[in-house]
């Protein structure tokens, strides 16, 4: 039987492709890739878009050796003048140990997450998977500031693909309706946009773990270069 959380790639580029039009984007270091430190055991894989309103679209996978050991990553980025959080999901999926991670990042200044109402709509939509949310696990670090009390960390047990899955697409549909809502922001409020995101590039570059593991495969300076074409279009 085919594992549910394993097709939430698919599910995402056919809600995105739905509403938008998607431009790929050719990266300096095209997929796939096999760092060389790892020996060739992993592998990465995966597409970047661009389109009016996101500056990243991207659906990435990490397989160690084979194609059912992996995590799925999901990442959404507006563009500035939109000045909106962003949207990440990460699914972990090796052998019996399953988790899963959704948010609706607090990118923006606290005044700017008050204005747009999203996170009391978070957790109105998080009551209704009590079951799987009931014991989370727990992120580690800095990479917290970016958080909301909205987020989902939890472990997936056997039959609880469709809770993951459905929290996910509720969550995906309310920042997409987040996305279709904004309008170009006014210069002042766009300069307060673009500090806004200068601080969020600082804290995942200096805290997300992600960039460390980069580092680990390719290098510190071929890590960060790599995070930041894939994440912040730099």
């Amino acid at each position: 039987m085919v594992d549910e959380l394993f097709s939430i790639h698919r599910l995402f580029l056919e809600k995105l492709q739905a509403r938008y039009i998607l431009d790929p984007v050719a990266l300096t270091h095209p997929f796939p890739e096999r760092p060389w430190r790892s020996l060739g055991l992993i592998k990465i894989d995966g597409s970047v878009f661009s389109s009016e309103r996101f500056l990243r679209a991207m659906v990435l996978t990490t397989t160690m050796l084979v194609s059912s050991r992996c995590t799925r990553s999901l990442f959404l980025s507006p563009r500035t003048e939109l000045y909106l959080p962003a949207f990440s999901s990460e699914t972990i999926l090796m052998g019996s140990k399953r988790a899963f991670l959704v948010d609706i990042h607090t990118t923006v200044r606290p005044q700017r997450w008050q204005e747009l109402n999203i996170e009391a709509r978070m957790l109105a939509i998080k009551q209704r998977y009590a079951d799987l949310c009931r014991e989370p696990l727990v992120l580690r670090g800095r990479i917290n500031d970016i958080m909301s009390r909205g987020s989902v960390y939890v472990r997936v047990p056997p039959g609880a693909d469709g809770q993951a899955l459905g929290i996910f697409t509720e969550y995906l549909d309310l920042y997409c309706e987040l996305v279709d809502a904004a309008r170009p922001c006014e210069p002042t409020e766009h300069i307060r946009s673009q500090e806004d995101f200068e601080w969020y590039y600082t804290t995942v570059m200096n805290h997300d773990p992600a960039v460390k593991l980069y580092s680990l495969l390719f290098g510190n300076d071929g890590g960060q270069a790599r995070v930041r074409e894939l994440f912040f279009a730099r």
